[in-house]
């Protein structure tokens, strides 16, 4: 047994997250796999899985190897590609990170064609509205909506996400229409808890930007519940375009303050700083850009409505005769 045996049941191991993924995949037994990260660890002289009976949790050590390891594999399969004179294939776990809302909306047909290309790669999707970190969780590549923290990822940008003020005209009627960005304040607003800070909203107009302070009884994580609490008339909000465009189009949601602009967020792709990117990660980041104008469409253009009048009319003065 060999030390490129080894590895790659541990790299499989933590991949799957158990020894029998890992056996499943590899097409051995069980016990083999356990003997062949055994034998990794008398040869690093350190333990790589804690395990009880229920759980198998890769330690500290397993993630700073992780990583090189899966380039020695990576570059050992080059190796033995070009011998035989062909070409590479993508092959193992690829394993991603995707916003939840817009993971949903736009990310399955890219992964499906992906699968489609590369069917000796298995794609482990991870959907979450936190920026996990990547390297404990063992995913080679994500993508992040907003703007992105000075770290040690490498960031390829992909386009950028529209976002609108909405609001059903049920919520609005019987209301004063918002005319600035500080009538907010006596409305009921949807909070989005991620977005930094939480309870206050920036615009651009002809005559600056604007900073609101808002308030309401909802506060959520995730795009498509801002939507569903929108569309039970619950208050205004700021949603992406995936959210708000079907609603503005068929006129269950109007855009409130049309005159006010509100900032675009990037969308990149990001992935751990390495010397060695596998080549599985690298075919995705290509068909990302490859297919990135599909899944960014433009922004939304919606019927033009007559704005509802923002005061009752004034009753006519009568003139004395």
């Amino acid at each position: 047994m060999d030390r490129i045996d080894c590895l790659r049941a541990f790299v499989r191991t933590l991949e799957g997250g158990s020894f029998s993924a890992a056996a499943k995949e590899l097409g051995i037994g069980q016990p083999a796999i356990s003997k062949r990260i055994a034998m990794l660890e008398s040869e690093f002289g350190t333990q790589l899985f804690s395990r009880t009976t229920r759980t198998l949790k890769p330690t500290a050590e397993a993630h700073r190897i992780y990583d090189l390891a899966r380039q020695i594999l990576d570059s050992f399969d080059m190796a033995r590609s070009s011998v035989e004179q062909a070409a590479p294939r993508p092959t193992g776990t690829l394993r991603i990170g995707l916003p939840s809302s817009f993971g949903r909306r736009y990310m399955m047909p890219v992964i499906a064609e992906y699968v489609r290309n590369y069917p000796e790669v298995r794609v482990d999707i991870r959907f979450s509205e936190r920026f996990v970190n990547l390297v404990e969780e063992g995913i080679e590549l994500a993508l992040r909506i907003g703007n992105l923290e000075a770290s040690t990822l490498v960031a390829r940008r992909l386009g950028i996400v529209q976002r609108y003020l909405v609001a059903t005209p049920t919520y609005l009627h019987g209301r004063p229409l918002p005319r600035t960005p500080d009538d907010l304040g006596s409305h009921q607003c949807i909070v989005y808890s991620r977005m930094s800070p939480a309870q206050q909203w920036a615009f651009e107009s002809e005559h600056g930007r604007h900073v609101a302070s808002i308030n309401g009884p909802i506060h959520v994580d995730d795009a498509d519940a801002m939507q569903e609490a929108t569309m039970h008339h619950l208050g205004i909000a700021i949603l992406p375009e995936w959210n708000a465009a079907e609603g503005l189009r068929s006129g269950e949601l109007e855009h409130v303050l049309p005159d006010y602009s509100i900032a675009a967020l990037p969308l990149h792709a990001v992935y751990p700083e390495t010397q060695w990117m596998s080549l599985r990660a690298r075919s995705f980041l290509d068909l990302l850009v490859e297919r990135a104008e599909h899944f960014v469409p433009a922004p939304v253009a919606y019927p033009h409505r007559r704005r509802r009048r923002l005061t009752p009319p004034l009753p006519a003065h009568r003139h004395a005769s």
